[in-house]
């Protein structure tokens, strides 16, 4: 761990310190991503990355470092486990290939999540779940995995938000939705190109500026959040707002 993320970060001119806000893509590369799906998705990811940066000139405090799991019939690092500056961050290409090991994408998660690889007065992590398929792994796998997330201090004050791809038949509603934080949200369900690139634009600023206006962090101490208790970072807009043009353009 680089000594960037264990201190609070190089300072600005003006004495400004910059605060990390840990950015994790979980993003499902199965075989049923072949073709429209993965495509729309690289390219959708590589255009969130600049509306990230403009949505957060704002804060000159805050400091974004990106990574990436890529899952299918295992979980592996597309991007990390060492963390990149934002305005480093390149998207690697995916291919789309094998299961759907979405257990093990929690459970790698949880590994960088852990209290000794975070900075403590970090922001909120954002962690963006994408998936178009069911967890092939055990039920019971994916459960422990969840309850893992949600107990761990940093899964709990997470900003966890979930894009389903694809038709509704294709993909487990109700397993995706406990990956979630915010239920005022829910599901995020993207059946067209045009829906899945806004939405990954959406959730990665809106979580992005969100968790920059929070004042949690974790106390070692009290093993609670300062100043807002247990809460979870409450999202700054809605996305009932979002237009779609392609709506009938479907996966």
């Amino acid at each position: 761990m680089s000594e960037e993320l264990l201190n609070d970060g190089p300072k600005l001119e003006g004495e400004i310190t910059r605060r990390p806000l840990q950015f994790f893509w979980l993003v499902d590369c199965s075989g049923s991503m072949r073709g429209k799906k993965i495509a729309t998705l690289n390219q959708a990811i590589r255009e969130a990355v600049p509306e990230i940066t403009r949505a957060l000139e704002a804060h000159p405090e805050v400091q974004v470092m990106m990574r990436a799991i890529a899952f299918s019939t295992d979980a592996e690092w597309h991007v990390g486990p060492d963390a990149v500056k934002l305005e480093d961050f390149v998207w690697p290409e995916l291919k789309a290939e094998g299961y759907t090991a979405t257990a093990s994408a929690v459970e790698l998660l949880l590994q960088e999540l852990n209290i000794e690889k975070m900075n403590r007065r970090g922001f909120p992590p954002v962690c963006v779940l994408l998936s178009d398929g069911y967890c092939t792994e055990s039920e019971e796998a994916y459960e422990q995995a969840i309850r893992r997330l949600d107990s761990a201090p940093w899964g709990k004050k997470a900003v966890r938000l979930v894009i389903a791809i694809g038709d509704g038949s294709e993909y487990d509603e109700q397993a995706l939705l406990r990956f979630t934080n915010h239920p005022e949200v829910g599901v995020l369900k993207a059946d067209t190109p045009g829906k899945l690139v806004e939405y990954i634009k959406w959730a990665s600023v809106t979580a992005s500026v969100s968790s920059s206006q929070s004042k949690t962090f974790y106390n070692a101490d009290e093993e609670e959040d300062d100043g807002e208790g247990a809460r979870n970072v409450i999202l700054a807009s809605a996305p009932e707002s979002i237009q779609i043009e392609d709506a009938n353009e479907v996966f």
